[in-house]
């Protein structure tokens, strides 16, 4: 198997990895939020589904579009920095609320 082939197969099963396991913690941390009503854990698992879709998106895109590497890491980064984005906000409380 050449070295190209290799990397090739490697960053597949790194992606998958990525992936699914980024899937199974967004849908546990969307389950948790549905169950407690938190805004925080629903930020936090919109924020898990966002990092998990990158590179997911990104792959697409590369297999489907035949888009470069460039290319494919801002594709990646659309929705990877909008995602931590969410994860930052989802780690500071909701203000509270104003008692008349």
């Amino acid at each position: 198997m050449s070295t190209h082939t290799t990397l090739t197969v490697a960053t597949l099963v790194v992606t998958t990895a990525a992936v699914v396991f980024g899937g199974v913690v967004a849908s546990l941390a969307y389950r948790a939020a549905d169950r407690t009503s938190s805004r925080s854990l629903q930020l936090l698992s919109y924020g898990l589904g966002a990092v998990a879709l990158g590179p997911l998106v990104g792959a697409l895109g590369a297999v489907a579009l035949g888009l470069d590497a460039e290319s494919t890491l801002l594709v990646q980064g659309l929705l990877v920095a909008p995602g931590f984005a969410l994860l930052v906000r989802s780690l500071y409380p909701a203000p509270d609320p104003v008692r008349a």
